[in-house]
């Protein structure tokens, strides 16, 4: 038994070990020569003909108005799931057709790789991003430009599509297409920025996704290694203690006998 159990601590802290590294490298973003040609592309906007429509989720139904069809090839810098248990503003909205927010760049920001000297991250509706420690923020912000980076709402009622949409992740190369839309119901509505030239409050775009595809993912091995290690970690948690117990791992102290018996 002790044996087993000094087997189960050895592997308990390989698998903590896997978990914090993978945690570090699952998000890493790609290096310049391996950014595919297609992402130095700028999205494509244009008229649509497309008219309103009206689509129904959870319940509740959206309508949603074309404003301009739209086309992005971009690298994922960070991302932000709806149903995240830190995001309770989609719930109280009742806004359950905008799945995911991703926050891409593509162009300029790829060629000057000032990306590799970035981070971001995403909160509710908002892409967050700074300058990694050490970094001459003087010099390297004149490369950065604001115009080849975008927040966008991602919108779909297509559960294939939505499957997509979930997989997509920080560092994954992405193409997507739709429509530039506003959307509402009876107690909410949202619209989209229609130029890439805006920045701070409504300057995110809101697409009505017809089409997503990772064209090329990141991490596939440290993502595997950061959801497997997270559960037989659990797994092991617990089998360790039910072994400790039943081994008599946890032993009782001096029993303090009554004198006044």
């Amino acid at each position: 038994m002790r044996f087993l159990i000094k087997t189960l601590k050895i592997i308990l802290l390989f698998l903590i070990a896997v978990f914090i590294i993978s945690y570090f490298q699952k998000d890493k973003l790609p290096e310049k020569e391996e950014i595919l040609p297609e992402i130095y592309q700028t999205p494509i906007q244009d008229e649509t003909d497309a008219m309103p429509f009206k689509i129904e989720r959870g319940g509740i139904t959206y309508e949603i108005t074309p404003l301009y069809n739209y086309e992005l090839y971009g690298l994922v810098v960070s991302s932000h799931k709806s149903k995240s248990w830190l995001d309770y503003y989609h719930k109280a909205w009742g806004d359950f057709i905008n799945l995911k927010d991703v926050c891409v760049i593509w162009g300029q920001n790829i060629e000057s790789g000032v990306y590799r000297e970035m981070k971001f991250k995403n909160g509710s509706f908002t892409c967050y991003m700074d300058f990694k420690r050490g970094v001459d923020r003087n010099e390297v912000y004149q490369e950065f430009k604001n115009d080849a980076l975008s927040n966008n709402h991602l919108l779909s009622d297509n559960d294939a599509l939505n499957k997509e949409i979930m997989k997509a992740g920080d560092g994954d190369q992405v193409y997507l297409k739709g429509y530039l839309v506003k959307y509402a119901h009876d107690d909410f509505s949202r619209g989209s920025s229609t130029t890439r030239a805006d920045s701070g409050n409504g300057a995110c775009e809101t697409i009505y996704l017809t089409d997503f595809e990772i064209v090329k993912s990141a991490n596939s091995v440290w993502r595997a290694a950061f959801a497997v290690t997270k559960y037989l970690i659990i797994v092991l948690v617990v089998v360790f203690l039910i072994l400790t117990f039943r081994g008599g791992g946890f032993k009782r102290g001096p029993e303090i006998k009554n004198l006044h018996e």
